[in-house]
């Protein structure tokens, strides 16, 4: 009877924290809901304005031409770069990274501004995968962009190495540091709910009346 009391005892007081650390995280996304908005809202005015201003510029009209040879491949507005057979990847890389993350800063505004409680575990986890789509690929955006423009510099080409290489251990080493803080909590959890048996006092045998002489 003592050790179910004490199984018990120990579950409810893990049971508590866990309720406690959502808590503390839904205060958290709560207080940062206005940061949140402004954030997403950059991240879309800088998304929507690598696709209206591609990098390059645009054909100014249909018949461009110089002396007998006509040098324009597109209509007037489309993107330069994007009928140039060398750059033809990184221009459809940029979009789509663009696309991707005005997407989901778009799509985080509107979550936001739905009225949703975001103490909720499941939206948690939604705002925090919309944000990290949204900065990686408008970081993304801005490398293929700068390598579209790129001439064979090599100190411009040096520079973007590092930025990838950047964009890509950073992202790493915050997971890892997620990764040690869920095992660190999943092992206290375990261990606060793993039961602690202690031995109950034996008890004694009562004692025989004594006889009257």
């Amino acid at each position: 009877m003592e050790v179910n009391v004490e199984e018990n005892r120990q579950h409810e007081e893990s049971t508590e924290w866990f309720v406690k650390y959502l808590n503390r995280q839904g205060d958290w996304l709560e207080k940062t809901r206005g940061n949140l908005m402004v954030a997403a809202t950059v991240i879309a005015a800088m998304s929507f304005q690598v696709m209206i201003s591609p990098p390059g510029g645009v054909w100014q009209s249909d018949g461009c031409s110089s002396g007998n040879q006509t040098v324009c491949k597109g209509k007037a507005g489309t993107a330069v770069l994007e009928h140039e057979s060398s750059k033809r990847r990184l221009y459809l890389g940029m979009v789509i990274s663009s696309t991707v993350s005005f997407s989901a800063s778009m799509s985080l505004i509107l979550l936001v501004i739905s009225g949703l409680q975001l103490r909720s575990l499941m939206i948690m986890a939604i705002l925090v995968m919309l944000m990290v789509a949204a900065v990686l690929c408008i970081s993304a955006a801005f490398f293929l962009a700068v390598a579209l423009v790129n001439t064979d510099d090599q100190i411009i080409s040096d520079i973007l190495m590092i930025y990838f290489g950047f964009w890509i251990v950073f992202p790493i080493l915050i997971l890892i540091i997620q990764l040690v803080r869920f095992i660190g909590w999943l092992i206290c959890f375990i261990c606060c709910c793993r039961p602690r048996r202690r031995r109950s006092p034996r008890r004694l045998p009562p004692l025989a009346p004594s006889l009257a002489h």
